[in-house]
């Protein structure tokens, strides 16, 4: 195969593999269920002693690049864990695999899921000049205990499967896997393990010999990439007996396992979904035929008939949900007003478990909401609340073009992930609030987030910021912007840029973060200010990044900061690094104390 299949798969394969572990019980009137989470690859879960450890072995490689037929030594997952050889080339007929090994080390029955998910995509262009996705010529497939069974710890016996799969070569290796086409998300398998018990679980990823050109990148600068991850998900299984009987806790894995959707505030809504693709289509078909999807109205005993509670609109998210039209939480609807006090007053979306997931790729990162130009009193801007959802592929906050500028529009999001970015554009004010979230970085990602447009307050608080080059951005000139009690740490920092990044504002608190980065300048006061009164405030504040930071504002920042109680870690306090320099000078940043 040429070049630009290896530039393909270098690319495909520089994200990290990720791995979530939760364990999540429910909560009765006579009974309690524990839950916990983790996020690294062995986790030690002590509520009731459920204590799962999961790890991963790969065939290693000869100098040459051939497969060993040999079992690399067992390693955890974490977050930042590469699974498959980013070097490898990826092309038809190439197969690739992993063996993963899930230990239940507690004293209580367990049921998992693991599954590959599709985190972010960048098409690219083929020889026939056509936009293409990996994901459209990637198979995978994974099953439990292929070949030994019930496994104990030792390598030797699973290098001797490891063996054996190799000599079936491609082709024999997708046969016991699973021969039929499978895209990237359904390679999924459901397990179960009695305490002090070990399931192997092969993984297979391979691109069928009958692909093309159609994948085939025209060259290495429209080469297509891709960003997947793995999810493992345990619950208590319904085995053991207790006060009551050995199946009370089956609620908890039925909930932890499942797929699907749940929507309220409609009337006339199955009473779950299996798809999101299934509960998008049906009610759609039911708002066309009460109304239209553009701007047609309801009466008020029409409307109050179709949306049950007030205009509210909940979507309850489990597993992995693929959106297809940016529409798809407004069930395609542009507008939200249907007559006078007559609107889509919120969408809430929510995680059902904790593998509960949106796949954003192929609305290129985000979505709408439907939009209110109707200036006048009556109006309802449509709320978005969001709450323990993974958002996979992210690129920019939804949001809808138009807002009644006559109020601000409410931004909520509580425990979810972002496996992306958030680029933040509003013309018109906001209150949005941001809060126990995490950040992950597809490679070579600049920001987190960034806020630009208009006034309001947008609050970020106690979230996580993973691996971006630059950090967060905030260049809003008439808003407040509030960053409290945030981590962020990255090993690929720009050596001339900031991990916060001051822009624009009416003002900032920035009080109680953690920055651990390897290179650049803690704090950058960008030269794009233009509100001269601002006010900062910069307190307490635990910093660790090679330089203090850099102002290159019209006006002086240093008479506009309140600081104190900040601690720094191996910063260098009197120098920083400018735009594009290779060498630090003195700082003209003097009042962060």
């Amino acid at each position: 195969m040429n070049n630009n299949k290896k530039a393909t798969k270098r690319a495909l394969l520089t994200s990290a593999m990720a791995l979530v572990m939760c364990v999540v019980m429910l909560v009765g009137t006579t009974f309690a269920w524990f839950t916990d989470t983790a996020s690294t690859g062995v986790n030690k879960i002590q509520a009731g002693n459920l204590d799962i450890t999961v790890e991963y072995a790969k065939e290693k490689m000869n100098a040459d690049g051939t497969l060993a037929g040999e079992l690399t030594d067992w390693k955890p997952i974490d977050n930042a864990t590469n699974v498959f050889d980013p070097n490898a080339l990826w092309e038809p007929g190439r197969t690739e695999y992993v063996v993963f090994r899930i230990t239940n080390n507690g004293n209580l029955a367990l049921k998992y899921k693991l599954s590959l998910e599709t985190l972010a995509q960048k098409p690219g262009i083929n020889k026939a000049g056509k936009e293409f996705y990996l994901a459209d010529y990637l198979c995978a497939s994974a099953k439990v205990n292929v070949g030994p069974g019930e496994i104990g710890s030792g390598v030797s016996t699973l290098g001797a499967f490891m063996t054996k799969l190799n000599d079936l070569g491609v082709a024999g290796v997708q046969n016991v896997l699973d021969p039929e086409y499978h895209p990237l998300t359904d390679a999924t398998v459901n397990g179960a393990l009695l305490p002090g018990k070990t399931n192997c679980v092969p993984m297979a990823i391979w691109m069928p010999t009958s692909v093309g050109n159609e994948a085939n990148a025209i060259d290495s600068e429209k080469a297509a990439t891709i960003d997947f991850g793995i999810t493992v998900v345990a619950t208590q299984d319904t085995v053991e007996s207790d006060s009551f009987d050995n199946t009370y806790d089956a609620g908890a894995a039925a909930s932890e396992l499942k797929q699907g959707v749940t929507i309220r505030g409609i009337a006339g809504v199955a009473e779950s979904y299996d798809t999101i693709q299934d509960a998008y289509e049906a009610v759609k078909a039911m708002l066309l035929a009460n109304s239209g999807l553009v701007e047609q109205p309801l009466s008020a005993e029409a409307f109050n008939a179709f949306f049950t509670d007030g205009g509210k609109i909940t979507w309850t998210i489990y597993g992995n949900q693929k959106v297809t039209d940016n529409r798809m939480f407004s069930f395609g609807r542009a507008a939200n007003r249907f007559g006078e006090g007559r609107h889509i007053t919120e969408i809430n979306i929510v995680g059902g478990n904790s593998s509960a997931a949106l796949d954003l790729t192929a609305v290129n990162g985000t979505f709408a909401l439907p939009y209110n130009w109707w200036n006048v009193a009556d109006s309802a801007n449509t709320a978005l609340k969001c709450k323990n959802v993974t958002f996979n592929g992210i690129k920019s906050m939804p949001s809808g073009v138009y807002q009644c500028t006559l109020y601000p529009t409410t931004y909520e999001f509580d425990g979810c992930t972002f496996n992306g970015n958030l680029y933040s554009y509003q013309n018109f004010d906001v209150n949005m609030t941001i809060k126990n979230c995490t950040f992950n970085a597809p490679a070579d990602t600049t920001y987190a987030f960034m806020s630009q447009g208009l006034g309001g307050t947008i609050t970020l608080d106690n979230n996580v910021f993973n691996n971006y080059t630059r950090g967060v951005n905030f260049e809003r000139a008439t808003a407040d912007f509030v960053f409290t009690n945030n981590t962020i740490v990255s090993t690929v920092s720009e050596p001339d840029r900031g991990a916060i990044q001051l822009t624009d504002g009416k003002s900032f608190v920035v009080t109680g973060n953690k920055v651990d980065v390897n290179a650049g300048n803690a704090f950058w006061f960008h030269n794009a200010a233009t509100n001269a009164d601002v006010t900062y405030t910069i307190d307490n504040n635990d910093i660790k990044a090679p330089y203090i930071g850099y102002s290159g504002t019209a006006f002086d920042v240093n008479t506009k900061i309140t600081s104190s109680g900040n601690k720094f870690n191996s910063t260098d306090t009197t120098k920083c690094m400018k735009k594009e320099a290779t060498v630090a000078e003195a700082t003209n940043l003097t009042a962060i104390r």
